[in-house]
């Protein structure tokens, strides 16, 4: 199984380059974050011919996660258990009647000193919660999406630059490492432990991509039981740099 996930960043704005993605079929499972359109607006109509079943949790205008799959999609939850959020960012089911994906937009957190700051630290404390029920079960468990933390230095082309800002933040960074010393596995960066590359880069600044002056926002974190199936994780710079392009790469995963 290879799946993909990306933050389409409007999946309207973006359509025509998504549907290269379906059209291309290489991968299985596509799990897809800031669709920023309703649940009940989503536009089925645009991707229904290309074979995927598709579950969505949208927000009008922000946020919102879709999964998409050749395979069957069952067991949906939408939206985190227990924690009170009008928010559309979280989506768990199982794929193929054996892995759980969990499909998340964590939030940004503006700046450590913006209101939205201590929501992000809300929403990540009550994540803990909901994913340590899976960290040893015999089930894989995938998380996967925009986490908006870039966990290290590594992560960020100029640390200089994001001082305060809530993407690097200590705090939202101790609650992230919480996760893997837990026993998550980051998979890419298990694959790659040297190198330095990114899953965002803005609009803004000219060749952005070319001057690799980008962030890693995005991951594929797996509990025990989903390592053991786990064969590649790569980035996928193609979304990146289509002819309407988000502001994410691509972060491919292979499972046996």
């Amino acid at each position: 199984m290879k799946i993909l996930t990306l933050n389409i960043n409007s999946i309207r704005a973006h359509a025509e380059s998504f549907i290269d993605i379906l059209r291309g079929g290489e991968y299985d499972t596509i799990m897809v974050q800031e669709l920023k359109v309703e649940t009940a607006g989503f536009p089925h109509n645009l991707f229904d011919e290309y074979g995927y079943n598709v579950k969505v949790f949208g927000q009008k205008s922000w946020n919102g996660v879709a999964t998409f799959s050749k395979h069957s999609i069952e067991d949906v939850t939408m939206g985190m258990p227990d924690f009170a959020d009008v928010n559309a960012r979280m989506l768990e089911c199982v794929v193929d009647g054996r892995v759980r994906l969990i499909n998340v937009y964590m939030p940004n957190g503006d700046t450590v000193d913006s209101p939205k700051f201590p929501y992000k630290l809300d929403w990540m404390d009550a994540f803990t919660k909901h994913i340590n029920q899976y960290l040893n079960s015999p089930e894989p468990v995938i998380i996967a999406g925009d986490f908006n933390v870039a966990l290290t230095d590594r992560d960020v082309w100029k640390p200089a630059n994001y001082v305060g800002i809530a993407i690097a933040a200590p705090a939202a960074r101790a609650i992230m490492q919480s996760w893997l010393d837990a026993g998550w596995m980051d998979a890419w960066r298990h694959f790659h432990p040297d190198e330095i590359d990114y899953t965002w880069y803005g609009y803004r600044g000219g060749d952005t991509v070319g001057k690799k002056q980008g962030l890693r926002l995005d991951y594929f974190m797996a509990n025990p039981a989903a390592q053991k199936l786990i064969r590649a994780c790569e980035i996928d710079i193609e979304p990146r740099l289509a002819t309407k392009p988000t502001d994410h790469t691509g972060l491919a995963l292979v499972l046996d």
